[in-house]
């Protein structure tokens, strides 16, 4: 059970980083390459805490279900704490981004949660 929900999260997370990458794709050609390397940093800033929290689980050990609450809630810092970092370091070093389109694709991330459990 525990290596098919790892399974079906990381299909998750790699959906997140193809729709990434192809907003960023379409952006470039459509509005040039600032705001598609905006698209493609807000929607990082979405793949890559879902990688750390999927990560984050499979550390997960047993099936004592208060372990695997306590390492839930763990992976859920860590996801929201990348989270808050990345947007963060975004808005400090990346002065030209695209505040729309970062917000989009990040969005368009969050929207693939919706489409995953509608699929399973």
């Amino acid at each position: 059970m525990a290596e098919q929900m790892s399974s079906k999260a990381r299909r998750v997370v790699v959906l997140q980083l193809l729709v990434t990458a192809a907003i960023a794709l379409a952006l470039w050609g459509w509005k040039g390459p600032v705001v598609a390397v905006s698209a493609l940093v807000g929607g990082a800033i979405g793949f890559i805490p879902a990688w750390l929290y999927v990560w984050r689980m499979q550390l997960a050990e047993g099936s004592d279900p208060r372990q695997l609450l306590k390492a839930q809630y763990r992976a859920e810092f860590y996801k929201f704490a990348a989270t808050a970092l990345l947007f963060a370091l975004t808005f400090i070093f990346f002065r030209d981004v695209s505040a729309l389109f970062l917000f989009l694709a990040y969005f368009a991330t969050l929207a693939i949660y919706w489409v995953a459990l509608v699929m399973s």
